[in-house]
């Protein structure tokens, strides 16, 4: 699993916005990433520059080639690029979008959303290809107030989509993320509790502090996080070994355990036998 930004801040050109969490990198096609398990800590606004790139979400696939505009929310994402790929990505915090919100966009009737919603596209204009050009070239060369025109670069693009969103879908979506800041915690599990994340990670995604989740989760399932997570993928490699032909070492790294030996173990102190012999039990038709 990679995390980014974080992951892509040694290898990409990139500028950190002062006085507020946010980000633009220049992604380099000489320094490609991919990765089949990424862990996105921000809000991401994604710019296609030449190639395409597969984005997975849940049980969604977005292919976005050269000119597409891209919004992902912060969360687990599997990424694929093309050897050709470049772009530009902005990422930002809840505050900067709070702070876009308030500043340019008036009241009006909300739609309601739901937190399983797939990454927004958009198509570039003109007006949005120099815009983004600019940024590239600040982010690239930074000068003088180069922090505060990508920033507003920013507002630019977010602005021109707004203004062909006769839907306002999208406006709702960013009013969604900055007024439902928590994030359902049973349903944030089951999406990933054979991720690879740690404590920090799961708080921070669902909108909480570390305290706050803690507190939270023992309040509300009667036990702690780590305990949750190792009962639920047990329930889940349980239902693969009974129901499915796939190898147990396939099985154990699947839900979400890395080291054989301890899914076994653990296994086999939850269930009473080990995986192997229940591998050995007929398969469900």
């Amino acid at each position: 699993m990679i995390q980014i930004p974080k992951d892509l801040l040694e290898h990409h050109v990139h500028m950190r916005m002062r006085f507020c969490d946010m980000y633009g990198i220049v992604i380099d096609k000489k320094r490609p990433f991919s990765c089949d398990d990424t862990l996105q800590t921000m809000h991401c606004l994604e710019v296609v520059l030449t190639g395409f790139i597969d984005v997975w979400y849940g049980g969604h696939v977005q292919h976005l080639g050269a000119g597409d505009i891209q919004f992902r929310r912060r969360g687990n994402y599997q990424i694929f690029p093309s050897d050709d790929y470049t772009s530009m990505l902005i990422f930002m915090e809840n505050e900067f979008v709070d702070y876009f919100i308030e500043s340019h966009v008036p009241e009006f009737r909300q739609e309601k959303l739901t937190d399983d919603l797939p990454p927004f596209v958009f198509k570039t204009s003109e007006f949005i290809k120099a815009n983004i050009a600019q940024a590239i070239q600040h982010i690239a060369h930074p000068q003088d107030y180069s922090r505060c025109i990508v920033k507003f670069v920013t507002h630019q693009v977010l602005l021109q989509i707004l203004s062909n969103d006769s839907s306002k879908t999208f406006v709702s979506f960013l009013k969604h993320l900055v007024s439902e800041n928590k994030i359902d915690l049973a349903y944030f599990m089951e999406q990933n509790f054979n991720r690879q994340l740690s404590l920090p990670d799961m708080a921070k995604l669902t909108g909480r502090s570390v305290s706050a989740f803690k507190k939270e989760f023992t309040e509300r399932f009667n036990t702690t996080p780590v305990k949750w997570q190792i009962n639920r993928r047990l329930e889940y490699a349980a239902y693969q070994l009974k129901n499915s032909n796939h190898p147990v070492s396939a099985i154990a790294y699947s839900s979400g355990f890395e080291n054989i030996s301890h899914f076994s173990k653990v296994y086999k102190q939850k269930f009473g036998a080990s995986p192997s012999s229940v591998r050995n039990e007929p398969v469900l038709s």
